[in-house]
């Protein structure tokens, strides 16, 4: 690795991703998506990286010698290791293709190379499936879903030039940089502070943002005080070895009909439909669920103000409890919107970014801590993205359909996330092998039960008061 002396110092945030690593559980973005074939696999190779390589991030290393790891550019990039072409044995199957990506996606990536990898799985005469890969330092799920987007054929021509920075200084060099650096942010910060509070809306916009970071310290005490009452079988030590499936083929319009016909949203429906799925399966499993018995779940939440076009970790996690000891369909339906809706004005999301933040300042055993203390209130981490409303193209080829993974911080075993792209719904499941639970069975559920939530009437009354919600 050859590298030039300008360095970019790495966001709190996005260096709390990095120091989350483990080895049985590397905090990395998968997405897959088929191209229908044939493809020119290595027409599709040279466009991909070069539409990439666009964005700075894409060209850059960690340089972790300072006491901030530092971003720097890699001057020989070895392309070898970022794309690959993994051939399947003749006449292999969707088994097979499951199998080859679930034993990439249990792989960690090399922190001498850029965060990123591209493996292509091509068939004769069939689709091309391309898996994506990408480190949560380098970007979050929001940011890099947006960037594929922005690489097909279209969204390339349409969307703007990438920064050449993030904007973030360049830190000054020597032994004393980062002291000069603290000081620095700290006299930028007194001088915004001094001009705000020269105006009326300035005050005012100065006792919000006291109110907002008041709540969200608030939020994340909340969250540190949740019990950790799971079952057994979700919180299993993890093995490093993860199992990864999906689905494509589910229609949006039949869900948007149905969600409109009960008042709710088709979020609302989806989370209903995961709660029923996961309390089979664990039921299934020989656990034991009461009927009050709550599923926490972790839930991103986009925090930009734009369409995620700009790189790092600009995203808060709120925490919802599905009702899983809850058997009646309609009690459950509604309970989720409920929850859904109170989450909706809560300070939790931006209450988890300000602890992902904070544990980015701290000495890596402490911030170790800090994370796994919030990752340990959740059981999952469960990601619902839209994507665009028609069939796009890369490289001259359509994309038949988009999935992704989003990785599992602090010891969860369980990641599940939903996609829409050109009518129809996606849904991944990533599980460790230590998780006592199947990706397969799992989403077999899950289709079950959100078939007999399509088969809802829309005038159902509840034979009595859904419980209140906690």
């Amino acid at each position: 690795m050859t590298v030039v002396q300008q360095a970019e110092r790495m966001s709190a945030v996005d260096r709390a991703w990095l120091e989350m690593d483990d080895p049985h559980n590397p905090m990395i973005v998968s997405a897959i998506f088929q191209l229908e074939g044939p493809v020119d696999a290595a027409h599709l190779q040279q466009v991909m990286v070069e539409r990439l390589l666009r964005y700075p991030r894409f060209r850059q290393c960690v340089d972790r010698t300072y006491r901030i790891p530092r971003w720097v550019e890699d001057t020989a990039l070895d392309y070898r290791y970022h794309v690959h072409v993994r051939r399947l044995p003749r006449g292999a199957g969707d088994q097979e293709l499951r199998k080859a990506i679930s034993t990439e996606v249990s792989r960690e990536l090399d922190l001498a190379q850029p965060l990123w990898r591209l493996i292509l799985f091509p068939r004769p005469n069939g689709p091309v499936t391309v898996l994506f890969r990408a480190h949560h330092a380098l970007a979050d799920g929001i940011a890099l879903v947006t960037l594929l987007i922005d690489s097909t054929d279209k969204g390339f021509l349409r969307a703007p030039a990438p920064p050449e920075n993030s904007g973030a200084q360049s830190p000054h060099p020597g032994p004393l940089g980062g002291l000069v650096d603290r000081l620095t942010a700290v006299n930028d910060g007194l001088i915004k502070l001094s001009a705000m509070t020269r105006n009326k809306t300035g005050r005012a916009q100065l006792r919000q943002q006291l109110n907002q970071g008041r709540d969200a310290v608030a939020g994340v005490r909340r969250i540190l005080a949740l019990p950790e009452d799971h079952p057994t079988s979700l919180r299993q030590p993890l093995s490093g070895r993860k199992i990864v499936t999906w689905i494509n083929d589910v229609p949006l319009l039949p869900l948007r009909h149905q969600a409109k016909r009960l008042q709710v949203r088709v979020n609302d429906l989806l989370m209903a439909a995961l709660a029923g799925a996961l309390s089979s399966q664990l039921r299934r499993g020989g656990d034991k669920l009461a009927d009050t018995h709550d599923l926490r779940i972790s839930v991103p939440v986009n925090l930009r103000s734009g369409k995620g076009r700009e790189l790092g970790n600009q995203f808060g996690l709120i925490l919802l409890e599905l009702p899983v000891g809850v058997e009646s369909l309609q009690h459950r339906l509604r309970i989720v919107a409920q929850r859904m809706t109170e989450l909706k004005t809560s300070s939790e999301a931006r209450a988890t970014m300000l602890g992902l933040t904070a544990a980015g300042h701290l000495p890596v055993p402490l911030e170790r801590r800090l994370v796994g203390r919030i990752s340990a209130k959740s059981v999952a981490v469960v990601s619902s993205l839209p994507g665009p409303k028609r069939h796009v193209r890369i490289a001259d080829a359509r994309m038949n359909n988009l999935v992704f993974w989003p990785p599992q911080s602090g010891g969860i075993g369980l990641g599940i996330s939903f996609f829409s792209y050109a009518g129809q719904l996606s849904i991944g499941v990533s599980a460790d092998t230590g998780v006592r639970l199947s990706p397969r069975k799992l989403i077999e559920a899950f289709r079950t039960e959100l078939e007999e939530l399509l088969a809802l009437a829309p005038g159902a009354e509840l034979a009595e008061k859904a419980p209140a919600s906690s």
